[in-house]
Formats: structure tokens, C-alpha cells, sequence
């Protein structure tokens, strides 16, 4: 690909009111995921790989203005003052400050994945639309029927528009466009984007198509946004490594609390801090041994290793993840671990056979975790994991038996140490040949 039509740079449309959302509050502040429209757009370009974020605003621009200011988005600012004309107003205002030849222009009310982003920008040369050969948002359905598209057998675009009868796939409101070919358009006032595409195709100029493979969504009402939130759940929420325990209780307890918590503005890392709170404090509870107290606090472990999943549930639903966040929550995840062996060897009665197997138990826990972080690259994937290891802990605290915890505990996790171990290292051996 030529330098000249690397795209670098991405043209966010978010001048529009929204009166479908029934709100005073302009469209693109508009949270999902406890994330707001404009905010997640932003997170998701960068991730794929634009450089430069240049917002097209309107409808109670300073309000957006100081929201961008508060959350100290990467973006550039432009105001269309005629943004009432119509969508094609906003496109010729943003691409005025962009100074490159091409350009990625983005429906700011849709909800689309980083890796759709770097497929379409991608594309060597000339225009470029994603679409969705399903025939519909894959969630969160519209007030308004979705553009449709018609393609020829190469793939390129022999049409497009609501009203098509015969049609392939549909616009999922991401398009790469050549700057100098929208510049020689005839604009007219009240036009939309989608004339000015179709003015494109008028003009002799292609269109391609890139298929979108991730979930993509047109926003447009609250109805749309709590289907979205849903569908995010289900999709970012479990985790294709989740073992049974994951699957079969904690995401049971953490799924319901994520998708009520979609809706305030909790961060990730308070979530965090919460599960590591109660799992401390179910901790304090079986240390002493009081019968009643241990029953409570281990089911306030089981508690915490469900709440452990409400942090990345959030981060990823709101394309709020980070390394931080990941870092933060690995850490707190080891203190809590310990925390809750050193509790129950305490409820045993602190007997040195106790210390002698939490050690062991402790070890083990540890040993987990430090394989997974080194192999994180790797195929290998351990079978003892944090919520199997906390489930077997509190079963044994709510039983009485914290001693015989320790034992199970302390087996089971450095065999499977080892074998993870010897795994990775296999597994390193053969990377580097």
C-alpha cells in the first residue's frame, strides 16, 4: 500500500440530535456498556490503528466539547454549524481539516469491533464500504430499515439505499472514501451521507466492500440500547477459557450484577477493589473458626470469586480494558488467595501440620498464576484455576474441615503446577527451534 493511502485518519459523525432516543442529551453522549457512543468510538478506532480522531459536532456542541475535555479524549474537534442540513454537511465540514487522501468516515451512533476497523482501513486503494452480508445489525434492530446493499460477483457496489428490493448485504455505517473523489461531488443542501455515496456510484466512482465479521450495531433508540447491552454481555462478557466452575456458577452470579452495572458509571477497577474487599472479608470470617462465621464467610468467598468477574465483564463490554486494569486485578487476586489460606489455617487453630499445608497450599496458588502469566502466549492453560481452587477452600470453611481444604488445595494445584510447567517449557523449547 502506498504511503498516501495508508488511512490514518477517521471522521467520527456525531452532529445529529437523536429524537428517537427521546433525550435533550445529544446522541453521542449517549451511554452503552457504561460507556458513552463517542467515547467507545474513539477507544475502538485507536485500538485499530488510527492515528488521528476528528469528530464532526453539532447539536449542543459545547456539551459534547466539555465531556470530550472531562475524559481527555484523543480527538480534534470541528463544529458543523449547518449541521440541520444533513449528514453529507458534516462529512464536507470533517473532511475540510483532514489533509490526507483518504479517510475513514464513521456513523457515530453505530457500535462496531477494533478488528472490522483494520480490515476495511486495510484496503490498498480507493473506496471502500463495510457491509454486513446477513441482511441485518447482528443486534439492537432500528426504528429505520438499514441501507441496503447490492453487490456485483467481484464484490464491488452496484447499489445502495433503503429502498432496494433486490439487495445482498446491508451498510454496517463504516466506509473508507477517497477525499478528492467525495470533493468533486455535486453537494446539494439536505443531502445525507448515504446521497453522497450514491453520488459516487452517479459519478463513475467504485465502491467496494469489505464483510464485517464482529457485532455491529445502529443505536437509534433506549429499546436498541438495552437489547445491545445484552447481546454485549453474551458476547464479551464469559470467556472462551472459562473452566465449569466459570461457566456453571460465576458467571451466573456476575452476569446479572455486570449487565444492572452496565447502566451506572462504575469503573472496572472499583469493581476490582469490591470483589477483593468481600473476599477479604469472608476471609476474617473463617479465621475464627466460629462455626456459624465460617459458614457465612465461605459463602462470601464463593461471593467474591463471582464478583472477580464482574471487573473484566465491565472492561470489556465497555472497551474499557487495559493492561492496568489486568495488572491491578492480577495482584489483588493474589493477596486475596493468601489472604484466604492464612484464614483457613487460623480457623484450624494455627497447628504447625496447618502451616505446613497452606504453605504447600499457598505455593501451589502462586505457581498457577506465575505459569499462565509466563505462558500467556502459549497454548498452555492450566486445569486448577482461581474459582476451582476458591470453590474447594470455601466448601471447606461452610463444611468445617478448612485442614482438609488445604490438603486438596495443596495437591491438586502443585500437580497441576507441574504439569504446567513441564508444558511450557515444551512449549518454549518448540517456539524457539
Amino acid at each position: 500500500m502506498g504511503r498516501d493511502n495508508v488511512v490514518r485518519v477517521a471522521l467520527v459523525l456525531a452532529a445529529g440530535r437523536g429524537l428517537r432516543m427521546r433525550s435533550d442529551q445529544p446522541k453521542a453522549l449517549r451511554r452503552v456498556g457504561g460507556t458513552s457512543l463517542l467515547e467507545r468510538s474513539v477507544r475502538v478506532l485507536r485500538r485499530a490503528g488510527i492515528e488521528r480522531v476528528v469528530v464532526v459536532l453539532g447539536y449542543r456542541a459545547d456539551d459534547v466539547i466539555a465531556a470530550i475535555k472531562v475524559r481527555d479524549l484523543p480527538v480534534e474537534v470541528v463544529v458543523n454549524h449547518d449541521w440541520e442540513s444533513g449528514t453529507a454537511s458534516s462529512v464536507l465540514t470533517g473532511l475540510s481539516v483532514i489533509g490526507d487522501r483518504r479517510c475513514l468516515v464513521v456513523l457515530g451512533d453505530h457500535v462496531f469491533e477494533a478488528d472490522d476497523v483494520r480490515r476495511l482501513i486495510q484496503t490498498p486503494t480507493g473506496n471502500v464500504v463495510a457491509v454486513d452480508r446477513s441482511g441485518q445489525p447482528a443486534v439492537a434492530r432500528s426504528s429505520t430499515p438499514p441501507n441496503r446493499v447490492r453487490l456485483l460477483e467481484d464484490g464491488s457496489v452496484a447499489g445502495l439505499g433503503p429502498d432496494l428490493d433486490e439487495y445482498d448485504a446491508v451498510d454496517a455505517g463504516m466506509a473508507v472514501v477517497d477525499v478528492q473523489d467525495l470533493l468533486l461531488v455535486n453537494y446539494r443542501r439536505r443531502e445525507s451521507w448515504l446521497e453522497l455515496q450514491q453520488q459516487l456510484l452517479a459519478h463513475g466512482c467504485e465502491l467496494q466492500s469489505r464483510e464485517v465479521q464482529g457485532l455491529w450495531a445502529d443505536v437509534d433508540t433506549p429499546e436498541s440500547v438495552r437489547a445491545l447491552e445484552r447481546s454485549m454481555w453474551r458476547r464479551y462478557g464469559p470467556k472462551p477459557t472459562d473452566g465449569v466452575v466459570a461457566r456453571v456458577l460465576n458467571r451466573r452470579i456476575s452476569g446479572p450484577l455486570t449487565r444492572l452495572l452496565l447502566r451506572t458509571r462504575l469503573a472496572p477497577d472499583v469493581a476490582t477493589a469490591v470483589a477483593f474487599a468481600v473476599t477479604i472479608a469472608a476471609a476474617g470470617l473463617v479465621a475464627t473458626g466460629d462455626s456459624l462465621l465460617m459458614i457465612i464467610g465461605g459463602l462470601g468467598i464463593v461471593l467474591g470469586s463471582a464478583l472477580d468477574g464482574v471487573d473484566g465483564e465491565l472492561a470489556r463490554i465497555g472497551a474499557k480494558a487495559s493492561r492496568r486494569g489486568a495488572a491491578l486485578d492480577t495482584l489483588l487476586d493474589r493477596y486475596a488467595d493468601l489472604a484466604v489460606v492464612l484464614a483457613l489455617v487460623l480457623a484450624t487453630g494455627a497447628t504447625l501440620t496447618a502451616w505446613v499445608w497452606g504453605f504447600a497450599a499457598a505455593v501451589g496458588c502462586l505457581l498457577i498464576s506465575y505459569v499462565h502469566a509466563v505462558g500467556r502466549d502459549t497454548d498452555v492453560r492450566l486445569l486448577f484455576r482461581r474459582e476451582f481452587r476458591l470453590l474447594i477452600f470455601a466448601v471447606a470453611a461452610i463444611a468445617g474441615f478448612p485442614l482438609w481444604g488445604l490438603i486438596a488445595v495443596a495437591i491438586a494445584a502443585n500437580a497441576d503446577a507441574v504439569r504446567g510447567v513441564v508444558l511450557l517449557l515444551r512449549a518454549l523449547r518448540n517456539t524457539s527451534l
